[in-house]
């Protein structure tokens, strides 16, 4: 049974399909005016998930390669920076040690050798303070607050550092210092040589002097439990603060040194023992001072000094960024992602770098040289007082000998000393500026991996835009011939349209 055609079928369908031909024309004639494959979603699902996958790729790219691989690189650069510098002066200051280290010094040459290290010691931390876009480079999280004290201040800090056993150190002290009162009015108490003595010492540096005088110190540590020691705690650094205990230990507030006695230093030094940390507070900072919070579990009790646990006091290192507590001091990693799922830490931490031991050690080779200038110029003092003869009484004269006698052992002694510390001093600082350079090897190596990622990245970021451009942008070429198709094809609609409407039922009958 066959359907009956009428002339309003034949209508219609010629009209939906004259519509379907001019829809396709303006598809295709909306494709070469926007140079796009759709214009909206429903026009290919398929392109427009993929170009929203694309696009988010290129936007990652972008953030990527346009700032997270740029801002890692300019720090890595100022750290570079920093870290030359500070090899500059490690490599200065050897270059004084050399000269210390040798027995041909005259007096003018030991003033020169002071002045220079003076002068380098400012300088040490100096690199450290870099910043990059305000941020400093080397104090971890704290990128607000500068590696050291910029000028002197008065800041109460309970600190509670760590030692181990390689923090024992052995030392020579010569006692006997006197002053020469060139009036001549009084000599007083006799002196020969025999009061000039030399003594080896052991003993355990902090990392700061001029700490708080505390009216008792406790040192812990670990041995099978925990263990404490009640420190002998004395103010100033005078001849008897320097006499071996023979229990216990000795802490100098002035210098910020425990002397130890045998038994506990043979304690110390046992594989066993763990954890050893002293709590001591310290108020008053000189410009230079490395600022206590970039190094050890400190507490700033300037805001309420009587009480260590009040909330205004700000406690430093003793719980992480999430709010966990912490057994130790920990460094503070600051990661970049720089590609996808790629993340490199750029920071150097202080303590890699510039560490309490490198100032210590030069003021300590600074009070040495000083001690032997001192005692020259005490020596040279009383040899012009015994060749005046008519000033001083034969008794005066004679006690004036023994003093030359003593200065001259003491002198001698001193200058030992000086020479031993800066030959010892050329191997530690050969250490530090290893150290120094490893950092800055480890910068550099790090930066190359940025400069690489730089590359990949851009190769990548090139590769997701001519994706993106394929998959959504449209080739003119073939566009304008499909177009041009649909505009033949909507002519020969329109053709048999016209052919088709002239015709009538009577013309199939």
């Amino acid at each position: 049974m066959s359907m009956r055609i009428t002339n309003s079928i034949m209508n219609n369908n010629t009209k939906n399909n004259i519509n379907i031909n001019k829809l396709n024309e303006d598809r295709q004639n909306t494709m070469i005016a926007t140079g796009q494959k759709i214009t909206r979603p429903s026009d290919d699902p398929v392109v427009a998930i993929r170009a929203l996958r694309l696009n988010s790729n290129i936007s990652q790219s972008n953030q990527y390669y346009d700032k997270n691989i740029p801002d890692a690189d300019a720090w890595l650069k100022i750290t570079e920076t920093a870290l030359t510098q500070t090899d500059t002066v490690l490599a200065k200051i050897k270059e004084s040690l050399t000269q210390g280290a040798s027995d041909d010094n005259t007096p003018e040459d030991r003033m020169n050798i002071l002045a220079d290290l003076r002068g380098m010691r400012d300088q040490i931390y100096a690199s450290g303070n870099a910043d990059y876009a305000d941020r400093t480079v080397f104090t971890g999280y704290r990128t607000g607050v500068m590696l050291t004290f910029m000028k002197p201040e008065k800041a109460l800090y309970s600190i509670r550092e760590e030692f181990t056993a390689d923090s024992i150190s052995q030392i020579k002290h010569v006692s006997g210092d006197f002053d020469v009162d060139k009036t001549g009015a009084d000599l007083g108490t006799p002196i020969t040589q025999q009061d000039v003595e030399e003594n080896t010492l052991y003993r355990i540096r902090l990392a700061y002097d001029g700490i708080v005088y505390p009216q008792t110190a406790t040192l812990k540590y670990n041995l099978g439990g925990e263990q404490t020691v009640t420190l002998n705690v004395v103010e100033f650094a005078d001849d008897a603060a320097y006499a071996k205990p023979a229990t216990g230990a000795t802490l100098i507030a002035e210098t910020g040194e425990i002397i130890l006695s045998d038994d506990l230093r043979d304690e110390l030094q046992d594989p066993a023992v763990k954890d050893i940390a002293l709590e001591y507070d310290k108020e008053n900072w000189k410009k230079n001072d490395l600022r206590p919070e970039h190094y050890f579990q400190c507490i700033d009790k300037t805001a309420n000094p009587a009480d260590p646990d009040d909330p205004k006091n700000i406690k430093y290192n003793y719980t992480d960024p999430d709010g966990n507590p912490l057994d130790h001091f920990q460094n503070q990693k600051i990661s970049y992602e720089i590609s996808f799922n790629q993340t490199i830490v750029i920071n150097t931490n202080a303590n890699q770098v510039y560490t309490h031991d490198i100032c210590r050690d030069v003021d300590e080779l600074i009070t040495a040289t000083q001690a032997v200038i001192d005692a020259d110029n005490k020596l040279d003092d009383l040899k012009k007082m015994a060749e005046n003869t008519d000033r001083y009484s034969e008794a005066q004269i004679e006690e004036i000998k023994n003093r030359i006698v003593a200065m001259t052992k003491e002198r001698d002694l001193r200058a030992d000393k000086m020479q031993a510390m800066f030959s010892k001093g050329l191997t530690t600082f050969d250490y530090y500026a290893d150290r120094n350079n490893l950092a800055l090897t480890e910068a550099g190596s790090t930066r190359k991996r940025v400069e690489l990622t730089k590359e990949r990245m851009q190769e990548q970021l090139t590769n997701f835009k001519d994706l993106a451009d394929s998959n959504i942008n449209i080739n003119l070429t073939d566009a304008a011939i499909d177009l041009s198709n649909a505009q033949l094809a909507l002519e020969a609609a329109q053709m048999a349209a016209g052919k088709v409407a002239k015709q009538t039922l009577l013309n199939y009958i």
